[in-house]
């Protein structure tokens, strides 16, 4: 390029749409320049990181030194107060409809009313009582009672005495009665024990400890009933040699 007037125009020429660039950018000035400087994607976190450094070098010289930052207090909290709000007082007005009572005449004072009372009840409780015609509770009620006591309420038709007394009363069974059911209630025991296992057998549930355990019962049984048979035949024994015996002259 020479410096002929055709040159510079055309020098002129291609730098005017650059600068129109700039100014739509904001660079057209050392502002603008500045601010692209700062905040250039690297160039603004070099900047940054540099401040930082700058920074933390000042904060621990002055650490070495023996200098610590002031405890950060915390703000106060605001009190709240309660607002106090005037109410307006209205002295209560009385109207029939909600207070008949005030409106009935001559009415007698609650000391009076009360004093009628006390005279009353001590009139009541100095006077005389009248003595008692009979007896309150005769010894018949009082077993009655007694009797309502002990069963709740629900007294039975014949009382554990009742019973008692009448098996006193009943005659009592010879020896060989007793021995007689004795020998039936231990028979029965045995044939119910049979009965038992029989069930099991049909049922398929027989276990050979459970066949150990009744027969085990059944012989201590037959035991007690070898012993009842025996002295079943003492006392028969005996009482046929007692009849058969005949009296000496």
């Amino acid at each position: 390029m020479d410096g002929s007037p055709q040159g510079t125009s055309e020098a002129s020429t291609s730098s005017k749409p650059l600068e129109a660039a700039w100014k739509e950018f904001g660079r057209d000035n050392p502002a603008g320049k500045a601010l692209f400087k700062l905040y250039n994607k690297d160039a603004a976190k070099q900047i940054g990181n540099a401040y930082n450094s700058k920074n933390k070098a000042v904060h621990e010289k002055k650490l070495a030194t023996g200098w610590s930052p002031l405890p950060v207090a915390e703000p106060p909290k605001p009190k709240l107060e309660k607002p106090v709000v005037a109410v307006p007082r209205f002295p209560k007005r009385m109207d029939y409809e909600s207070s008949r009572a005030q409106y009935i005449p001559r009415r007698r004072h609650v000391d009076v009313i009360r004093a009628e009372i006390d005279a009353e009840y001590e009139r009541m409780r100095t006077a005389p009582q009248p003595p008692p015609s009979r007896a309150v509770l005769d010894d018949k009620e009082k077993t009655r009672l007694a009797d309502l006591m002990r069963f709740r309420g629900k007294v039975p038709a014949v009382t554990p005495e009742q019973v008692a007394a009448q098996a006193r009363a009943a005659p009592k069974k010879s020896e060989q009665q007793q021995l007689e059911e004795m020998f039936e209630q231990i028979v029965g025991e045995i044939e119910e024990r049979r009965a038992f296992l029989r069930d099991l057998e049909a049922a398929g549930r027989l276990k050979l400890e459970t066949v150990h355990m009744v027969r085990s019962e059944i012989q201590q049984r037959v035991a007690d009933l070898q012993r009842v048979d025996a002295l079943l035949q003492q006392y028969t024994a005996g009482a046929g040699a007692g009849s058969g015996a005949s009296p000496s002259h």
